[in-house]
């Protein structure tokens, strides 16, 4: 024990120098620097430090104006949060959030060791070895990479703390005490992260899982410890969740975010090195195309040559019918080295894990699921070092010294080269001076000569907002981390969101303040008169975006980014003068009841789906719904019927939230042998004109003879309603049922 404690204390003493190196001047002045300006590493700092600064309780003011976000569900890590908001009532720590930040994360780099080190021990290793297996393990780790990416996911400790308590449970003479620190590090990672939570209660089911396997022939013996651990493996979830569902206040978050079936791990993630040495090789041996990012857990070269030596023990066993049990020679690490491959599986996404989603629903909201591998390269890295070390002895025991000492130090060499070429790319640049998130507020303001008071809320542009991955709005990141500075030194809080959870009913309003001036910005509803602060960075715009910026009022620039005043009333004004403007020009214009237009009718084309049945419906009685797969809209012969030159084409679109995704919309141009010579792809998940959860799609098309044309649309849950195709230029008035349009806008009065 006393041999522990010393090898704990010295790994501890030599990994604080080598942190010392690389963190030098983060240590002297932990809020003077940032881990990295990437746009979801600034967000994680945002969210945390302005909550820290300005917000209370569950609610995060400093987006979504004017509705806010739920801590839990916007990397605000309430874990910390509540932590620090009780220390911040004796000590004032309010200004200090990126310091808090970054002292943590080198911190749990620290505390991830003992747990790394006592797992080993228990293993039988001797103390030399398994304090350099322990460094091996730590500066290989998969979060270490997320030091300069997802923050909150940078915590090292938490795995291998989480497998020691559950060693103690399983083997300790007082196993209940450790209950207790269990369920306490599950509700606090549940709390930090969701992933966490996922990563606790998955090993726990999968270690129930394998206690049944190993020992099936009595099952019996493993009920009352199954119970047990189902029982740990609940609590914290119906704690978390049941915080989170009580004090939620939007009812519609997404249910089916992307990325569960695309972001997983997979073998060449898991055991082929993808360092600078081996990127050097031809693509045709080494091709790094099939490596996710989110599902990287290299477990290192010797592990790998475990991991192929072990596959073909297997196999070979398993073929001739011999005990395969003979190779797992580890009683304490069989179960967990089984659940680590089970949960090693889900990481990739198995056949079979979409219908597990299905029975689970909140399964989908894990969007990376090659998170999960983490598990297995911990395990599994243990496992390899213990396989290794028994080769080890017994080339000694068979007299082979000489080849055993060159097989250990080989081996170590090259498993310190893969933590050593991780940790390069892990730490490289990582420390930036914090020029976004300052502690004081003084330079910033006198700088840009703001008075806060003046304005409700920010506003950035190019416009970036999340809308549970169906509509991609993303180009304005450089954006949104000028705006998180101006939010953070200004207590002003920013419209637009980011969170992968946020409402769809708040996501589609502030996506729909750049839409035409022919629709009401219903988000101006809940906010006030008072201006607000446009931040806009010195990039190209979209004609939306150009139009609100030359209809603001600059007040600072420099070369990088500008601010502008921008007046609420001017879009209330502008809907209205567009409103008059349909009114007056309906009386000119020629037609029916249902339709008028300034042109030939018969040189208007339009679709009102009357007489189909659809449980949405944009406009009339009925509209086009197709539940699955493509649906031809229209395959038509425009020339032949006198249209021919420039025309616009419009429909609405459903916004489905069954679905990730947009459907996909083309015209198809065919020729007289019925042979598609050429596509025209339209927008579909690029578009802000947004009315009571329909889009509207527009495109122009010209029309030549000689030529027909189809509109396909592709894809899940497509609603479709009011197509309606008019010549370039004109004014079209239709009635349908209630709903008054022109040119397929609403009139809303």
């Amino acid at each position: 024990m006393k041999k522990n404690h010393i090898a704990i204390f010295s790994l501890i003493v030599v990994t604080s120098i080598i942190l010392g190196f690389i963190f030098c001047k983060v240590l002297q002045h932990p809020d003077s620097y940032l881990f990295s300006k990437s746009g979801d590493a600034i967000k994680g700092y945002y969210n945390f430090s302005y909550s820290l600064k300005y917000s209370s309780g569950t609610k995060l003011d400093g987006v979504n104006y004017p509705y806010g976000e739920h801590i839990q569900f916007d990397n605000v890590q309430p874990s910390q949060l509540g932590i620090f908001r009780i220390i911040n009532k004796f000590i004032p720590i309010s200004t200090s959030g990126i310091g808090i930040l970054n002292l943590s994360m080198i911190l749990s780099i620290l505390l991830a060791i003992p747990f790394i080190f006592l797992i080993l021990r228990r293993s039988k290793l001797p103390v030399w070895y398994s304090a350099i297996i322990t460094l091996i393990i730590l500066f290989l780790s998969p979060q270490l990479q997320r030091l300069q990416a997802q923050i909150e996911m940078s915590y090292l400790f938490f795995i291998p703390m989480l497998w020691y308590f559950l060693i103690k449970i399983r083997k300790g003479k007082s196993d209940w005490i450790w209950r207790i620190p269990v369920v306490l590090l599950g509700i606090f990672g549940g709390f930090t992260s969701s992933y966490y939570l996922g990563f606790y209660s998955f090993f726990l089911f999968a270690i129930i899982l394998s206690d049944c396997w190993i020992g099936r022939k009595e099952l019996k013996k493993h009920l009352k410890p199954g119970i047990e651990l189902f029982a740990l493996a609940i609590i914290p979830i119906l704690i978390v969740n049941g915080f989170a569902l009580f004090t939620d206040w939007v009812p519609d978050r997404p249910e089916n975010p992307f990325g569960f079936f695309e972001y997983k791990a997979n073998l060449f993630s898991i055991f082929m090195p993808f360092d600078q040495l081996f990127k050097l090789l031809p693509e045709n041996i080494y091709n790094m195309t099939g490596i996710e990012w989110e599902g990287q857990a290299f477990v290192g070269l010797p592990a790998m040559v475990v991991a192929v030596i072990f596959s073909m023990m297997f196999l070979y066993r398993f073929y001739t019918r011999r005990d395969i049990a003979a190779i797992f020679p580890h009683k304490e690490l069989n179960t967990f080295l089984l659940a680590a491959f089970l949960v090693l599986l889900f990481s990739m996404c198995i056949p079979g894990t979409g219908i597990l989603a299905k029975i689970i629903p909140p399964l989908k909201q894990f969007r990376a699921l090659g998170r999960f591998s983490w598990i297995f390269y911990h395990v599994f890295a243990i496992y390899a070092a213990t396989y290794i070390y028994q080769h080890f002895i017994k080339l000694r025991e068979n007299g082979q010294t000489k080849k055993s000492v060159w097989f250990i130090a080989l081996t170590l060499a090259f498993w310190s080269y893969d933590a050593y070429a991780n940790a390069d790319a892990s730490f490289k640049n990582i420390v930036s001076v914090n020029d976004k998130l300052e502690t004081s507020d003084t330079e910033y303001l006198s700088k840009t000569k703001i008075e806060p008071t003046d304005y409700q809320a920010i506003f950035f542009l190019p416009f970036a907002n999340a809308t549970g991955d169906k509509l991609m709005m993303e180009r304005g990141m450089n954006a949104f981390t000028e705006a998180m500075k101006c939010s953070y030194h200004t207590h002003l809080p920013i419209i637009e969101s980011l969170s992968p959870y946020i409402s769809f009913e708040n996501a589609l309003s502030s996506v729909q303040i750049l839409a035409d001036s022919s629709i009401r910005k219903t988000r101006f509803d809940d906010m006030n008169s008072k201006p607000i602060l446009l931040v806009c960075t010195n990039e190209n715009l979209s004609k939306e975006e150009q139009w609100l910026k030359d209809r603001s009022e600059i007040i600072w620039s420099d070369k990088y980014v500008s601010l502008a005043k921008v007046l609420p009333e001017m879009f209330t004004k502008s809907y209205q003068n567009w409103v008059s403007w349909a009114d007056s020009i309906k009386t000119t214009l020629a037609g029916n009841e249902k339709m008028k237009a300034d042109v030939e009718l018969k040189k208007v084309f339009f679709l009102d789906f009357e007489q189909m049945k659809s449980k949405n419906i944009f406009a009339g009685k009925g509209a086009l719904y197709k539940r699955n797969k493509a649906v031809d809209v229209f395959t038509e012969d425009f020339p032949a019927k006198g249209m021919t030159g420039n025309y616009n084409l419009s429909f609405w679109l459903f916004f489905d939230t069954r679905v990730f995704d947009m459907p996909k919309a083309t015209i198809n141009i065919i020729d007289k042998y019925d042979f598609v010579t050429d596509k025209i792809i339209l927008s579909t998940r690029q578009e802000h004109n947004v009315y009571n959860n329909w889009i509207r799609i527009e495109q122009p098309v010209t029309f030549n003879p000689g030529f027909k044309y189809q509109l396909e649309v592709e894809g899940k849950y497509i609603s479709i309603d009011n197509l309606l195709i008019q010549p370039e230029g004109s004014n079209v008035y239709v009635k349908s049922g209630n709903v008054e349009t022109m040119n397929n806008f609403v009139i809303e009065r």
